[in-house]
């Protein structure tokens, strides 16, 4: 008699409502080398685990937390070739809640895994695990990485940082802390309180570590930065556009960041929740994605988020261009 083939049946389908692992009923039947004709064959059943699985995936280009450009030390160990333990001093210049951007002086692989402490107040110290995600440049002070932290919830950098969607009523982000327990946060900031920033340099704000109200003022980088200039662009008198919203009149300092340029210091006009107005010595054509810090103070916390121009009009009395830009919103993230 000829050896029948395997033949696998599948008994229950191997996928939950929810999408995680399930048990798959396989039958595999047998039939005997030897023994009398119409002998029923011996089946067994055997219970085995699918592999499928929901794949939660992140749209690309999602932010979990606004990035906030910050300077401090870190310590960064990590062991190198033929397992020699390598720890070196490193400064942040990105941070956000899952990563941030670090300066290091040696050369390091994508998905190296590295261990990142930090000094709180007195002997208290903080520390991490991190890996490399990719080399973003090569400075003369050494390798720029980007790092994501595998461990979200240790709060690494004490820096609560609010989900972006939270940020729709707000027309400005600071980094700020309190002036008591000198907690850092990321504020949203609303017409009020942008107004009494902009007259005081400070706001009225709950702490939730003190659990009463207190004088919040903007965080200031533990490292300086050198290139830093405490030189102000000439103020320029208003010029209204037209518009469809609300906007709050605000002479505030903010910050344009274009990928492959340098950074430029300008002045809004006016800002409100969908974007902000603004001169500038450089033309953004229209349609052309930047990134928007403001408030904006050399040397303090900076908070960076996506806009893109819908306008571009020259002011040659001025040899300026005025720019209305509108704030990109990041996709709605369900997993939050």
């Amino acid at each position: 008699m000829r050896k029948s083939a395997k033949k696998p049946t599948v008994g229950a389908a191997g996928k939950g409502a929810s999408g995680w692992p399930c048990a798959l009923l396989v039958g595999t039947t047998r039939r005997k080398r030897r023994g009398p004709r119409g002998a029923a064959g011996r089946v067994s059943l055997v219970f085995q685990f699918a592999a499928r699985r929901r794949k939660t995936m992140r749209p690309e280009g999602l932010r979990q937390s606004d990035r906030v450009t910050f300077r401090m030390p870190v310590e960064a160990s990590w062991y190198g070739s033929g397992g020699v333990a390598v720890k070196q001093t490193a400064q942040t210049l990105l941070v956000s809640r899952n990563g941030g951007v670090l300066r290091l002086p040696e050369k390091l692989s994508t998905g190296q895994a590295i261990t990142l402490r930090r000094q709180n107040e007195g002997d208290d110290w903080k520390t991490t695990r991190a890996r490399i995600v990719a080399e973003i440049d090569h400075e003369p002070d050494g390798f720029l990485y980007a790092i994501a932290i595998l461990e979200p919830r240790s709060d690494f950098w004490d820096i609560e940082f609010p989900s972006p969607q939270k940020a729709d009523e707000a027309i400005a982000r600071l980094l700020m802390e309190c002036s008591f327990c000198q907690r850092r946060e990321v504020a949203y900031l609303n017409e009020l309180e942008l107004k009494s920033f902009e007259a005081r340099k400070c706001v009225a704000r709950l702490c939730k570590i003190c659990d009463a109200p207190s004088i919040w003022i903007e965080a200031q980088s533990e490292i300086p930065n050198p290139e830093d200039s405490p030189s102000k662009p000439p103020v320029q008198p208003h010029v209204y556009p037209r518009r469809n919203r609300a906007r709050v009149k605000a002479r505030v300092l903010a910050c344009i960041r274009r990928r492959g340029f340098q950074e430029e210091v300008i002045v809004c006009e006016d800002l409100s929740k969908g974007g902000i107005s603004f001169r500038s010595r450089n033309q953004y054509p229209e349609g052309c994605r930047l990134e928007v810090a403001v408030p904006f103070t050399p040397g303090a916390g900076a908070i960076f988020v996506p806009i893109r121009i819908v306008f571009s009009q020259p002011i040659p009395a001025a040899g300026l261009f005025r720019h209305g830009a509108a704030y990109i919103k990041p996709p709605v993230d369900m997993g939050d």
